[in-house]
């Protein structure tokens, strides 16, 4: 490779921290997105009724989770200056997240979906403002608009790859779909090896 050519590919190089970010991110979120918009189908064939409202109460219980549960993190973990505590609520949140998906499978009722969606919630809140402090105190300097701009170029580009692949999957049937919901529990829990790896990071902003 010339060296114009690796002058040019350096102008996108993230640092090792941010990718893990990109990464745990991919997995979390990217899925979540993907997945979101399967859900009412996906109830319509396990509660055998029209999930329209359902979801509707779903949604509210998972932004009222957020919501509630995301300041009081965020105070918490704003006391500690060193950002272990940011990386163990990251770890713990991925997890919540995505538990609740190897549940969805046993769902017979409304209150059992909103009920996953609570956990969920508390999941999305522990995750976001942690994964926001972590990723805002690693970016570049004077390359802020690269490292996001790369960032949510792959984000997006993996959303295409998980929705064509999910809704294939689900289409082959009822428990197809069940491993749909299955798997993306499993690659939201294994999101937490990617912070785990920034644990070991000595270049990480703390």
């Amino acid at each position: 490779m010339s060296n114009s050519q690796k002058s040019v590919f350096s102008k996108f190089s993230l640092n090792r921290v941010i990718w893990l970010l990109t990464l745990s991110d991919i997995f979390t979120w990217g899925v979540y997105l993907i997945i979101a918009g399967f859900v009412g189908l996906y109830l319509a064939e396990k509660l055998g009724y029209n999930p329209i409202e359902v979801i509707g109460l779903g949604t509210a219980i998972f932004y009222f989770a957020k919501g509630t549960f995301q300041i009081p993190i965020g105070y918490i973990t704003d006391k500690t200056r060193k950002d272990k505590d940011d990386l163990l609520f990251l770890m713990v949140g991925n997890l919540f997240m995505g538990i609740p998906y190897l549940f969805y499978p046993l769902i017979k009722s409304a209150e059992a979906y909103f009920l996953l969606q609570f956990f969920i919630g508390l999941g999305a809140a522990m995750n976001l403002v942690n994964w926001r402090k972590i990723f805002a105190a690693n970016l570049d300097k004077g390359r802020e608009g690269i490292d996001y701009g790369v960032y949510d170029t792959v984000l997006s580009y993996s959303m295409i790859f998980f929705s064509i692949i999910a809704g294939f999957i689900a289409n082959l049937g009822q428990n197809y779909f069940d491993a749909v919901m299955v798997g993306v529990g499993l690659l939201m829990i294994a999101s937490g090896f990617w912070v785990l790896l920034i644990f070991g990071s000595k270049r990480r902003s703390r």
